[in-house]
């Protein structure tokens, strides 16, 4: 069967007291072919189900369903088991395959008010680092370019995830277009943003402001013709997005819909449409930022960049072919760039540190300051 999955060694508990490898990419393998059928051929589809991230409650659960599944389809053998070549992966490779259409009329993106009473808007400066001085191992300093921004809090329901960000330029013309630009934060727990609130995204307004600001920013000042979606996922989405990986486009336009229509109804009069995206992430949000590339139904051939700024502190060795990396280590050799890859370790003025009052975290300076470059034409 084209495109059918495989893994490398079974996955499960076998009639509940033999434990299977459970390869982690097999098991990552399993989870999202159960996410793709349907609930009524034994999946998970409809649900929008987080799966754990320990691993041993992993397994229990997939081990779970493997039986749901193997019960709904009258397999000859119930064991709580897919063997590599098996029965069980087959017939989970046809029905996913099959697969449900996405929802369509089911998901709505609304507005709502900015968190905490925070501004919708902006106009100032801002520092990045120079883009003439990235080339080579010298130090490079901050400049300043000028942005104004609109940037919006919006709801979606029928989505796995339900809060986005979304920023665009508030000068005029930009709003009638734009490529979308996704951005991946960090996993929120690590800013104390609680999975247990996040319905109401109550405390994470805090979140929303950041990245609203040092990434929408960055990307205006850059003049790029973008639009910027943040998707606020949970903690524990980390590793899956839920139906978000299928049903993204759609809710995208909406999403961004609901942004513009909320500033002037008539920016867009036949709706709003596009056919790439860019994306990028800061430090461990490569997980998520790599999942969504990777999973997420079209978005790996619709992607014309992919930025990481500084994922290798977050355990990242993920260097797409259109990506552009930046790294705060040392330079390997005696220029850069070296490949896509930008080393930034040791290279940051003295000026960058007066801009924080002494302070030195030159891990967050990646997120703060070198958006600009990747995204501005000609360096």
């Amino acid at each position: 069967m084209a495109g059918a999955r495989t893994i490398t060694a079974a996955v499960g508990i076998r009639h509940g007291q033999t434990m299977m490898p459970n390869v982690q990419k097999d098991l990552d393998t399993i989870r999202n072919l159960f996410d793709s059928i349907p609930v009524a051929n034994g999946g998970t589809f409809e649900t929008g189900r987080v799966w754990p991230s320990l691993r041993s409650l992993l397994i229990a659960e997939i081990t779970t369903q493997i039986v749901v599944f193997q019960e709904t389809n009258r397999r000859p053998v119930i064991d709580g088991v897919v063997d590599p070549g098996g029965g069980t992966l087959r017939e989970m490779n046809r029905l996913s395959a099959e697969g449900p259409p996405v929802p369509v009329g089911q998901i709505t993106a609304t507005v709502t008010e900015a968190p905490d009473g925070l501004s919708e808007f902006a106009a100032a400066g801002i520092h990045v680092a120079d883009p003439f001085q990235l080339r080579g191992t010298a130090q490079f300093d901050p400049i300043v370019v000028g942005f104004d921004y609109i940037r919006k809090l919006v709801r979606v329901e029928g989505s796995s995830i339900k809060w986005f960000g979304v920023v665009f330029r508030s000068s005029a013309g930009l709003m009638s277009g734009g490529i979308p630009h996704l951005n991946f934060t960090p996993t929120p727990i690590q800013g104390g943003y609680s999975d247990s609130t996040y319905d109401s995204f109550g405390g994470w307004g805090n979140l929303w402001r950041d990245y609203t600001h040092v990434i929408g920013s960055q990307m205006v000042a850059a003049g790029v013709d973008q639009i910027l979606v943040i998707p606020f996922y949970k903690t524990s989405q980390q590793r899956d997005l839920g139906d978000f990986l299928i049903n993204w486009k759609e809710v995208v336009t909406k999403v961004v819909e609901a942004a513009i229509f909320s500033v002037d109804i008539f920016f867009l009069r036949d709706g709003y449409t596009f056919d790439s995206i860019v994306s990028s992430s800061f430090s461990n949000g490569w997980v998520a930022h790599q999942v969504f590339n990777d999973k997420a139904t079209g978005a790996a051939s619709m992607n014309q960049m992919i930025v990481d700024l500084d994922g290798i502190a977050g355990g990242s060795n993920w260097t797409p072919p259109n990506g552009v990396i930046y790294r705060n280590r040392p330079a390997p050799i005696k220029t850069n760039p070296v490949g896509n890859a930008w080393y930034v370790g040791g290279r940051w003025s003295k000026k960058f540190t007066t801009l924080y009052g002494g302070h030195v975290n030159t891990h967050a300076f990646c997120r703060n300051h070198l958006l600009y470059h990747a995204l501005k034409p000609g360096w």
